[in-house]
């Protein structure tokens, strides 16, 4: 191992000790002295990883030069640079986030190599991916791409969908950063009632009245693992699972918070969700909804009550796939407006989530937010609440576990837990049938 690679280690443990006194909700003082400590190591570590990357390649660059003399013009350029860098000098970068340098950042400039993306991938010449090997040439014998079509370039990966964008903002769930420990939220429910009194009377004092929920940290986690190899041929792989994980964590939260979790009598970890906290409307409707019915489901409901929401524009309207296209296609007579543009007016909003389970007997439930004034503004009522310990979701990258394999784990992992319908009055179940 050269004295590059040992740095660029030292480096790597340094960043993984900070993440885990990063993570730490209290510091006592000899964490932060340590803390302190390695930020002092890490800086110095880069400054000699630095200067040992170029020493390195100045040795290569010399032993290199012999080859290089036989040849001339561009050709022997690049022939040169390619005899001095090796794929480690693309991948050690890569893992420790920073640029390349010296003579792989030469070669890229000499073969116009760019990154693919824009999230700071290294972008790895085709010729460090291959071997070289001369061309037979024939005479009177054309040459086609059938003996060599040329690299192929890759296109910056393509992210996976979840639909998750904008749900929870309609179904009024407020989400808080918390500390270590169970967090409590209690809701004034009841208290005094004003009077007019006579004069020189006095009023008695009433006592408040109050519903409280208790969240607990609840863990969900999503793990990708790859090869080496694979991060040596793929542009921006690790980029990509890093941000498909974010993503399918905060689907998985969405999935939970709408559903609820199977129920199997034994797992603490379980969260209630909307649909297995809110009966299903009796009886199920027996045929679909014509356009005076379908336009007018947020004005009937019961979430109107003058408290929770007081007009259709105060109410959120979410359905499925099914139920939308479905609604999409019934116009009103004399018109050519459907029941989802209908509903998009006078509601305060309309969506099709796909969290919301696929029609069972050809019925499709709904979900009704009552969110009041300017859509509520869930941070300010929490008309459902849900947890984040610490904040955010911590992501951890493992390349040591399975080194012997050259396998390298990213790991999200998300403290969370969440009371849907804290305010009940505020939500309604609908029922739409779809066939």
């Amino acid at each position: 191992m050269t004295k590059y690679q040992k740095l660029q280690l030292r480096a790597s443990e340094i960043r993984s000790r900070l993440n885990e006194l990063n993570g730490t909700e209290s510091l006592d003082d000899e964490a932060r002295s340590e803390m302190d400590r390695l930020t002092s190591e890490y800086q110095d570590v880069e400054r000699r990883s630095r200067a040992a990357m170029i020493a390195e390649d100045t040795e290569t660059r010399n032993a290199a030069d012999k080859f290089a003399a036989a040849t001339d013009g561009e050709s022997a350029e690049v022939r040169s640079l390619r005899q001095r860098v090796s794929i480690r000098d693309y991948l050690t970068p890569a893992q420790a986030g920073i640029g390349i340098m010296g003579a792989a950042k030469e070669f890229n400039a000499a073969l116009e190599c760019r990154a693919a993306s824009e999230d700071g991938g290294v972008c790895v010449p085709w010729a460090m991916l291959e071997t070289e090997s001369p061309l037979e040439m024939r005479a009177d014998a054309s040459t086609t791409t059938a003996a060599l079509d040329g690299p192929e370039t890759q296109r910056p990966i393509l992210q996976r969908l979840f639909g998750s964008k904008g749900l929870l903002e309609y179904l009024g769930v407020r989400f808080d950063g918390v500390p270590a420990g169970k967090t409590e939220w209690p809701l004034l429910t009841g208290g005094t009632a004003p009077a007019q009194t006579k004069e020189d009377a006095a009023h008695d004092a009433a006592a408040a009245t109050f519903a409280t929920t208790t969240l607990k940290p609840k863990r969900l986690t999503g793990r990708y693992r790859f090869t080496l190899e694979q991060a040596a041929q793929v542009s921006g792989i690790e980029a990509a699972l890093r941000r498909d994980l974010a993503a399918a964590v905060d689907a998985a939260m969405c999935q939970t918070i709408v559903n609820g979790e199977e129920p199997d009598g034994t797992n603490p970890q379980r969260i209630q969700g909307f649909l297995d906290k809110i009966a299903a409307p009796s009886p199920a409707p027996t045929a679909a909804p014509a356009f005076a019915a379908g336009a007018s489901i947020a004005g009937s409901s019961a979430v109107i009550d003058g408290l929770h929401a007081s007009r259709e524009s105060e109410v959120k309207v979410v359905i499925g796939p099914a139920s939308y296209r479905l609604l999409a296609g019934v116009v009103g007579s004399g018109s050519d407006m459907a029941i989802t543009e209908a509903l998009r007016t006078r509601s305060g909003g309309l969506m099709a989530s796909p969290f919301i389970p696929a029609p069972a007997g050809d019925i499709q439930a709904g979900l009704l937010h009552g969110a009041g004034p300017n859509g509520g503004g869930p941070m300010a009522r929490g008309d459902s609440v849900a947890a984040l310990w610490g904040g955010s979701v911590s992501l951890i990258r493992d390349p040591y576990s399975g080194a012997a394999a050259g396998r390298v784990a990213l790991t999200w992992n998300a403290l969370w837990d969440a009371t849907v319908a804290f305010r009940s009055a505020a939500y309604a179940r609908i029922s739409i049938k779809t066939g």
